[in-house]
């Protein structure tokens, strides 16, 4: 996927998604982007993560855990998401 997979990265990753798991969220992945860490919930979790008091908690472990910037993605956990990127760059290539 064109990331380098390092024992940080997968530490940060492991710590964020272990944190979400023990705000009772079940369904989620954490994608690493280098600074960026994307989250993949269910959609009936959004409200969870964007209670203020959860978000900033959220906000806080993440940067500890190394990440500058966390975002939440809108379309919600699906396995496989970083195909779409492959298949999208496999179709413009030709």
């Amino acid at each position: 996927y064109g990331t380098m997979v390092t024992v940080e990265a997968l530490t940060s990753i492991a710590k964020a998604e272990e944190f979400l798991h023990g705000l009772g969220i079940k369904q989620l992945r954490v994608r690493h982007h280098d600074t960026v860490a994307r989250i993949e919930v269910e959609p009936q979790d959004f409200l969870t993560l964007c209670d203020e008091d959860t978000r900033e908690q959220v906000v806080k472990k993440f940067k500890e855990f190394g990440y500058s910037y966390v975002t939440l993605d809108l379309q919600g956990f699906r396995s496989g998401s970083l195909n779409e990127v492959l298949a999208a760059l496999k179709k413009k290539q030709g």
